[in-house]
């Protein structure tokens, strides 16, 4: 297999890890808190060498270089739950795991049956002073200032802690919408950030922006494909030409 084979197939590689990333996007277009994402390309150049170890020619390959996540905010939408909370902002809610300290654009809380609140998935959504914040479940009013601070009635009962990063480009994701930094890159108290109590982040993904993105990855792949193709038949009829000239 010669280098055209390979630059075609590499590039069919990469076109599928984007589908791949693509079809992810749209099928969380409705999860809140969702951010896109889209995989980071760079060519390779690679050096050919002749007998006598002299650089004779340069083959262009397609490399996979990472993610790029975008972090802008989606639509905020209305739900009347006191417990439903959107981030204006870098800022992220500090939620607790088995793992350790997991981040979150997903404002969306509930109780457990120790009367914390916590995200649907049960992990629990850190105070200020790193402890859960647990509610008296015999006052109904609840309300969460911009700043994070809750209130039953008058009785300030903890402070939603909110963090953000020197370079956000660093958090990677686990699971169930939680990210995870690293040592060189700790999270800081959030400063310019605010919260919308009875609102949800929508995803920031645009379904039809996606969509074009699939049409044009998939008629890249093909073209990627028809040129592998097409330099089969190359060389099989290379191949049958200099059979021919032998047995002549």
């Amino acid at each position: 297999m010669d280098n055209t084979k390979y630059i075609a197939l590499t590039n069919q590689m990469s076109l599928w890890n984007k589908l791949d990333m693509i079809s992810n996007n749209i099928a969380n277009m409705n999860t809140s808190g969702f951010k896109r994402e889209e995989p980071v390309f760079s060519e390779y150049l690679s050096k050919s060498n002749n007998d006598t170890n002299e650089s004779v020619n340069n083959t262009h390959f397609v490399q996979n270089l990472g993610t790029f996540r975008d972090f802008s905010e989606g639509a905020f939408v209305p739900t009347g739950n006191d417990l439903d909370v959107a981030i204006h902002g870098d800022a992220f809610f500090s939620i607790r795991t088995e793992e350790g300290e997991r981040y979150s654009k997903k404002g969306q809380f509930t109780i457990n049956n120790e009367n914390q609140i916590t995200t649907n998935d049960g992990y629990i959504l850190l105070s200020e002073s790193n402890e859960p914040i647990a509610i008296d479940p015999n006052e109904k009013e609840l309300t969460i200032t911009k700043d994070g601070a809750i209130f039953q009635g008058e009785q300030n009962i903890g402070k939603i802690k909110l963090v953000e990063f020197s370079d956000i480009k660093e958090l990677s994701k686990t699971h169930s919408g939680l990210y995870k930094t690293q040592s060189s890159n700790p999270a800081r108290v959030a400063e310019n950030s605010s919260l919308e109590q009875g609102m949800i982040e929508k995803s920031n993904v645009n379904p039809i922006v996606e969509m074009t993105k699939m049409i044009e990855v998939q008629r890249a792949y093909e073209r990627a494909q028809r040129v592998i193709e097409i330099e089969h038949q190359r060389q099989t009829d290379a191949i049958q030409s200099l059979s021919q000239k032998a047995t002549a």
